[in-house]
């Protein structure tokens, strides 16, 4: 199930009527780990520092357990598997999440994409194309970037 069919199915009603369809993670939990997912798999895998660092993303950011957050990565790889539509990801994450979580959401994809120590040009391309999906201004993608790599001790102060 594509994820606006599974934002449309909850809107109108589908989370209320149990069934084998059902998402059990709310669509903003589920566009959040999809849009990491595509960040993990940007160099063509997701390593195990990229997915520690979704992982520890998504359970301090929504309080879940590792069972809980594991399932969630699990359904976010099944849509991300079925098709990825980066604006309706991001403009439901616009919507839903605020300016803080978003600036948080592209610093994890700056933490993820430098986990390996390196940054190819197409891992660049999609957090610069993300975060202004997620209406972020350039330069506060470029103080997120910046953070991070003063957090990793990658940049000067």
């Amino acid at each position: 199930m594509s994820f606006a069919r599974l934002v449309h199915r909850l809107k109108e009603g589908f989370a209320a009527q149990p069934g084998p369809e059902q998402q059990k993670h709310d669509p903003l939990l589920l566009a959040t780990a999809a849009v990491l997912l595509e960040i993990g798999y940007a160099d063509g895998s997701l390593s195990p520092a990229e997915g520690e660092d979704l992982e520890t993303y998504l359970q301090r950011s929504f309080m879940l357990s590792a069972d809980e957050t594991r399932e969630l990565i699990d359904e976010a790889t099944e849509i991300r598997s079925q098709t990825i539509d980066h604006f309706a990801l991001t403009n439901f994450i616009r919507k839903s999440a605020s300016l803080q979580d978003r600036i948080d959401i592209v610093k994890t994809m700056w933490r993820m994409v430098y986990s390996d120590g390196k940054l190819t040009g197409y891992e660049n391309y999609l957090v610069r194309k993300l975060a202004d999906l997620l209406g972020l201004e350039h330069h506060v993608m470029i103080e997120a970037k910046v953070a991070v790599l003063r957090d990793m001790g990658k940049a000067t102060p």
